[in-house]
């Protein structure tokens, strides 16, 4: 990857340099040194983290079901995304993923492989909203600690006519980033019933049945169960 990586910044400061002086050696100096030496720190900081991890589990058995084939695979992804994961907490969601795979006796592969996918579609903070609404429910200790935590994730400002162009900025990404989660099946949206005989309301803005709130699904407590970030027991 190495050698691939400073063929093309060689190859790249020849074409960018004469005519871009300022742009091309930088970007040169990124694909030659910077992106393959950061990518290998990310993986070995994976690496590491599921190393931790394993400890507690029988040696032989994880050696074993490392060798399967769907495992390898499985390990390729979780690779790609390691690379290009910046925070530690990414790469602690990727060796958990990776660790609770290797104690299947029989590896459900594909439903591994669409975790995985669906997780590499996450930034970090969809996660925070994502345990949010699984705590949500409870409203125990564990909810109010993490909701007083990371309020200013999972509150999107109430935006009105004088609100700041700032503001607008915030909620318009935080309502992105709660649609995504629907649209990957992780949130769903709860309607309000009507009274008997009554029609349902809609909404004015959107046309669509006004929502009453959202809950997070049986696939959203199970990604977070495989990268052990679900603590509805303990809360």
């Amino acid at each position: 990857m190495k050698t691939k990586g400073n063929d093309f910044a060689a190859s790249l400061s020849k074409g960018l340099v004469g005519a871009i002086p300022f742009v091309g050696p930088i970007a040169a100096e990124i694909v030659g040194a910077i992106i393959p030496n950061q990518r290998m720190d990310r993986i070995e900081v994976f690496l590491h983290k599921l190393e931790e991890k394993l400890e507690a589990i029988d040696q032989n058995q994880t050696r074993e079901n490392f060798s399967r084939p769907e495992q390898i695979d499985l390990l390729e992804d979780a690779f790609l995304q390691a690379s290009r994961a910046m925070s530690d907490d990414r790469k602690e969601y990727l060796a958990s993923l990776v660790k609770n795979s290797l104690q299947e006796v029989e590896l459900r592969h594909l439903e591994y492989k669409r975790l995985l996918s669906i997780l590499g579609q996450l930034n970090d903070v969809q996660i925070i909203i994502l345990k949010y609404y699984s705590l949500e429910r409870l409203q125990g200790e564990a909810f109010h600690e993490f909701q007083d935590k990371h309020n200013h994730l999972i509150r999107p400002p109430l935006v009105h006519m004088g609100s700041s162009p700032e503001e607008f900025d915030r909620k318009a990404i935080f309502d992105d980033y709660r649609s995504q989660l629907i649209e990957l099946s992780l949130l769903q949206r709860r309607f309000k019933k009507p009274k008997r005989g009554a029609s349902p309301e809609f909404d004015e803005k959107t046309g669509m049945i006004k929502t009453q709130g959202f809950g997070i699904t049986h696939l959203g407590r199970m990604l977070l169960r495989l990268i052990d970030q679900n603590n509805e027991e303990s809360s």
